[in-house]
């Protein structure tokens, strides 16, 4: 084989990889529950429990996710998760978002939660995943109530 037609098979090859990147449909992210780990009267340490579906024929992979929540609507705390995550093409994976949101000023949210009442929430933030040789950024939004009842 000639040095021209290698050149010419692995820049197909490359263009290829990358076109993967080109037809891009942005993933769903879906908030399945949210757990209350620790509670008190200025704090609460809070786990949301998310799927991210790849509606792509080919692997992504999370590469961060900024967020931001919101109790009762203010805002209460947010994070970032940088633990790269795969998602397998056409499927689904869980990933859990740890958020540890200080009350101060937010006056009886605690109590709301703690006296039974619910209490709305708001995630929101951006999604960084790499798809084929590219990183696309997406924002997402999922809204909810906290509520100590039991279903």
């Amino acid at each position: 084989m000639h040095r021209r037609d290698v050149t010419i098979i692995l820049s197909c090859a490359l263009l290829l990889a990358g076109c993967t990147g080109l037809f891009f449909e942005e993933p769903a992210i879906t908030l399945k529950e949210v757990h209350v780990r620790q509670l008190s009267l200025t704090d609460a340490s809070l786990v949301f429990v998310a799927e991210i579906q790849n509606p792509n024929s080919y692997e992504l992979r999370l590469k961060s996710l900024d967020y931001t929540v919101h109790l009762s609507g203010q805002v209460a705390g947010g994070g970032s998760l940088q633990k790269e995550i795969s998602v397998p093409a056409s499927s689904s994976t869980p990933i859990e978002i740890p958020v540890s949101a200080r009350f101060g000023g937010l006056g009886g949210i605690a109590r709301m939660y703690i006296s039974g009442q619910e209490l709305p929430y708001r995630i929101e933030g951006k999604a960084l995943v790499k798809a084929g040789l590219f990183d696309r950024t997406f924002p997402f939004s999922r809204t909810g109530t906290l509520s100590t009842k039991k279903s």
